[in-house]
Order: structure tokens, then C-alpha cells, then sequence
């Protein structure tokens, strides 16, 4: 992904997409942080947060509710 000049390897997206358990809620802030952890240059971790998030909510594998993100269940 190339987020303002800065690529960012897919592996650490793949590691942020797995960094918080499937039963844990997050914040936009909290993934921006992993991010930085993982990787990610401070300087674009927000807009990468974003990008993830929109992804993600896109495909429906995660939902926004209480002002928190979460992983939605795969099982019926």
C-alpha cells in the first residue's frame, strides 16, 4: 500500500489485521498504534489506519459500534 509517498509492506498490514484478538474491540487510535509498532512510519500510521478500516469495513469483516471497531464472527 502507498500512502503518501511511504509504501508500506503488506506484511505489516496482514500483522495489523491479526493484531487484536477477534473478540477485543479497538480504537482508530489503537490500530494507528499498532501500526507504528509493527512498522509503519508515524508520519502516514493515521491515514494507513484509515485505509485498513475502510477496507475492512467494506468487505464486512469489520463493524463500528460505541465508538469502537471490531472483528465480526465468520461462523452462522
Amino acid at each position: 500500500m502507498n500512502v503518501l509517498g511511504h509504501e508500506i509492506d503488506q506484511s505489516i498490514l496482514d500483522r495489523a489485521a491479526g493484531w487484536f484478538p477477534p473478540d477485543r474491540s479497538f480504537t482508530y487510535s489503537e490500530l494507528s498504534g499498532a501500526l507504528i509498532r509493527l512498522g509503519a512510519p508515524q508520519a502516514v500510521s493515521d491515514r494507513v489506519a484509515d485505509r485498513l478500516l475502510q477496507k475492512w469495513r467494506k468487505a464486512g469483516t469489520h463493524a463500528y459500534s460505541g465508538g469502537k471497531w471490531k472483528r465480526r464472527s465468520t461462523s452462522l
